[in-house]
């Protein structure tokens, strides 16, 4: 069994922030990545309800990271990744689980089924976990800058939204500021 270490990066000194970004650029595609210098300035704020969790191994060794919103009621997971290297290794299932278990609801992001190869891994990794794709709801991601378009997305959930239309309302003022 891995033996991972759970860590909130509460600073812009933190040593570990510089290998969240590192990943975090190279895992997610501009118009689906918050400015970096508005995640700094999160941190700098203490936001109560937005988080950055690292993942390292017992040796310290950096796995991963997943930033996450703690919503009324829903855990949001805006961003979560791993190592490259480090994939496949049940990794991520553990570092997931170990972030999200105590939520009463978790809600996520992905892209579209049949998007791309790593868009379906993304979808069968996430449902393996415990959550469902709302398949039937629309659902477009908002810019994070005005340069960018909104990205068509898909919302997976660990239970059932009662009122997709107004949840999706609240994550888009609360999160996206829109």
């Amino acid at each position: 069994m891995n033996v991972l270490k759970i860590k909130r990066v509460i600073n812009c000194n933190d040593d570990l922030l510089d290998k969240v970004k590192s990943l975090y650029m190279i895992s997610f595609p501009e118009d689906e990545r918050r400015p970096w210098e508005n995640i700094e300035e999160m941190i700098n704020n203490q936001s109560p309800y937005f988080k950055i969790n690292v993942a390292t191994d017992e040796k310290d060794n950096f796995i991963g990271f997943m930033t996450t919103w703690q919503l009324p009621d829903t855990l949001y997971v805006e961003h979560f990744a791993v190592e490259q290297n480090l994939r496949g290794k049940g990794l991520g299932a553990e570092f997931f689980h170990s972030v999200t278990d105590g939520a009463e609801n978790v809600v996520l992001e992905v892209e579209l089924p049949h998007s791309g190869e790593m868009a379906d891994r993304r979808i069968s990794f996430y449902e393996r976990n415990g959550l469902k794709a709302m398949k039937d709801f629309p659902y477009f991601q908002p810019p994070y800058r005005d340069d960018l378009q909104q990205v068509p997305m898909m919302l997976m959930t660990k239970k059932t939204i009662e009122d997709p239309k107004f949840f999706v309302l609240m994550l888009h003022t609360l999160v996206y500021n829109q």
